[in-house]
C-alpha cells in the first residue's frame, strides 16, 4: 500500500513512538514522510516540540482503505463522463463535421506570436456557452499579475462562463498569488491539477488553440475539426471534474484564510510550497492546517480530504 522507504519510517516511527523533527530536518521535506502523511499513516504535531507521531496500524490502513474506495468512485464516474462525451462527439461528426470542413480549414498553423494573441482575444470575444482555459508554468518570462486577461464584461453579461484550470506548478510561481486573486475578481473559475502536459484556450465547440511549443509563443494550432475540439471538451470536463477548486463554495465554517490553505492543501502542495503562494510564514500555514483538521475532526490530510469532499466543502 506504500513504498519500502516509507513502509521503512513508519516502521521507526512506530517503534520509537514518535521522531522529532529537529533530530533530522531533513525528514520534514522528503518523499517518505510526505507519502505517509498523505496516506493518514503518520501525522504531524507542532504542540510544543515538532514531532512526528504514528496511526495506529488498524486506522492507518482504513485511512488508505477510503481513499482508494474514493479513487475508484471517481474512476467510475469518468469512464461514465467519457461515455456521454463520445456520444456527443459521435452526434457532432455525423451533423456537421463533413459541412464545417468544406467551409473552414480544420487545422490552421500561426506562428506570429501577436496574431496568436489577437485570435485568443477574438475567440474569447466570439464566446457564446464556454471559455475553457489550461495553463501550465512554462512563462517565456515570469507572469506579471497586471497583465492578466480578464473576461470582457459584455461577454460574462451573456451568460459565458470563463474556466481556467492551472498546474500546481503554476501556484508557486513568483505572484502567482495576486494572478489568481485578479482572475478571480475579474470572473474566471478556476481549479488546479497536480500537473498538464499543455496549454489550451478551447471556445464552446468550435475551436481551439494549442501550443506548438511549451510557451505558446514560438507557434500554435486553430483546430476547428469537431471531432478533434469534441475530443479536447471531453478531456478537458474530465479534467475539471478531477481538480480542486480554488474559489470558497463551502459553508463558512473555516476563515478565509484557512479555506484557502484546504483548497491548496488539497492539491498536493507542501507547506512551504503553500506559504510561498500566500506570501506567508510556514508556521502560519502549519497553524490553519492545524485548524482545518480540528474543525474536520481528522487527524490527518488524506482523512481531510475525504471529509471536506464528503461533507460539501469542496465541489
Amino acid at each position: 500500500m506504500i513504498p519500502e522507504r516509507a513502509a521503512e519510517l513508519y516502521q521507526k516511527v512506530l517503534a520509537a513512538g514518535s521522531l522529532r523533527l529537529a533530530d533530522d530536518p531533513e525528514l520534514e521535506e522528503s518523499a517518505a514522510l510526505r507519502e505517509l502523511t498523505e496516506r493518514g499513516f503518520v501525522r504531524k504535531r507542532y504542540v510544543g516540540e515538532p514531532v512526528v507521531v504514528p496511526i495506529d496500524p488498524a486506522r492507518a490502513v482504513e485511512n488508505a482503505l477510503l481513499t482508494a474506495q474514493r479513487q475508484i468512485l471517481e474512476q467510475h464516474k469518468m469512464i461514465v463522463r467519457v461515455r456521454d462525451q463520445m456520444a456527443m462527439l459521435q452526434r457532432l461528426y455525423v451533423a456537421g463535421g463533413a459541412e464545417s470542413a468544406e467551409a473552414l480549414p480544420s487545422i490552421q498553423v500561426l506562428s506570429d506570436p501577436a496574431e496568436i494573441g489577437a485570435l485568443s482575444v477574438e475567440l474569447c470575444l466570439s464566446a457564446q456557452r464556454d471559455v475553457s482555459n489550461l495553463e501550465t508554468p512554462h512563462f517565456r518570462r515570469p507572469p506579471d499579475p497586471r497583465s492578466v486577461k480578464l473576461p470582457p464584461a459584455d461577454v460574462l453579461a451573456r451568460g459565458v462562463q470563463f474556466r481556467n484550470i492551472h498546474a500546481r506548478a503554476v501556484l508557486d510561481l513568483p505572484g502567482a498569488g495576486e494572478m489568481v486573486q485578479r482572475c478571480r475578481e475579474g470572473g474566471w473559475q478556476q481549479r488546479v491539477v497536480p500537473d498538464l502536459p499543455v496549454k489550451m484556450v478551447l471556445v464552446d465547440e468550435r475551436a481551439a488553440l494549442l501550443p506548438l511549443d511549451a510557451t505558446g509563443m514560438e507557434g500554435a494550432a486553430l483546430v476547428r475539426a469537431p471531432v478533434i475540439v469534441a475530443m479536447l471538451r471531453s478531456y478537458f470536463e474530465m479534467l475539471w471534474a478531477r481538480s480542486v477548486p480554488l474559489d470558497r463554495s463551502g459553508p463558512g465554517r473555516l476563515s478565509e484564510a484557512a479555506d484557502q490553505v484546504l483548497r491548496l492543501m488539497l492539491t498536493g502542495m507542501t507547506d512551504a510550497a503553500i506559504a510561498r503562494h500566500l506570501s506567508t510564514s510556514e508556521r502560519t500555514v502549519r497553524r490553519h492546517v492545524a485548524a482545518v483538521l480540528e474543525t474536520l475532526g481528522v487527524d490527518n490530510r488524506i482523512t481531510a480530504a475525504v471529509v471536506a469532499v464528503r461533507e460539501g466543502w469542496i465541489d
